[in-house]
């Protein structure tokens, strides 16, 4: 699958799925909400970023789609492990499951590379990095730190992922990625900006309908007073700091 390929799925998911704009930041959660995937945000070993299941039982006529989300990693690091899962669970074929480490910017294996790529697609789009740079800055090695914070502040994504998406669209060089890659955060609040983008979240949530089908169960006298404590507890729903 080629990149020309990989960014028509992303800006086809963002129009035509979410209905956002290439100018406005992807929402995680309508996104996990307009695609019916049930997600898990909680805090997890520092060595997994998230993982993603999908089942389709024979007769079924749409899949089962898990994603889980590790709020140990820094908020920016969640959105880009989100959006590389969105890749697996709904474009790659005959996917059944993929646990992500935290070493997401190097891999190698193919699956692994097309989820990457499609999850820069999907946090920035070209049009929309076009229109917020100034034209001046859009030239190799002219782009200011400035607009680089601007650009990772409006997409919410991570400096890694931004420099790496400008250099695939020829706006730097690998110096730039060296020079701009250290004391982010510093930089960000001597600019005055909130800084929670670089911080871990460490919240534990549930994006999804399964506490409304497990209550559902419950009303419904299919399940005990304890199997619905039981569905409710394995998610953590209760756990204080949520």
């Amino acid at each position: 699958m080629n990149k020309l390929i990989l960014e028509n799925l992303a800006n086809q998911f963002r129009i035509g799925q979410l209905q956002i704009s290439l100018f406005e930041p992807v929402s995680i959660h309508k996104a996990l909400r307009t695609t019916g995937i049930l997600c898990s945000f909680r805090p997890l070993d520092d060595d997994i970023s998230g993982m993603a299941i999908k089942i389709q039982h024979e007769g079924d006529q749409q899949a089962h789609r898990f994603m889980l989300i590790n709020t140990n990693d820094i908020y920016c690091k969640q959105r880009f492990t989100a959006c590389h899962e969105f890749y697996h669970l709904l474009y790659q074929e005959n996917f059944t499951k993929s646990v992500d480490d935290s070493g997401y910017a190097s891999t190698v294996e193919r699956e692994e590379r097309y989820a990457n790529i499609f999850a820069s697609f999907l946090l920035l789009p070209e049009a929309g990095l076009k229109m917020l740079a100034p034209v001046e800055e859009q030239r190799k090695d002219r782009i200011s730190l400035g607009t680089i914070l601007k650009l990772e502040q409006h997409f919410r994504c991570s400096r890694t992922t931004l420099l790496l998406r400008l250099k695939e669209m020829g706006w730097i060089s690998e110096d730039y990625i060296i020079k701009y890659s250290e004391n982010v955060k510093r930089s960000a609040a001597e600019y005055g900006y909130n800084t929670s983008l670089y911080e871990p979240t460490r919240n534990t949530e549930i994006c999804g309908d399964y506490n409304i089908k497990a209550r559902s169960l419950f009303d419904k006298g299919l399940i005990s007073r304890s199997k619905y404590v039981t569905l409710i507890n394995d998610m953590e729903l209760n756990k204080e700091g949520k």
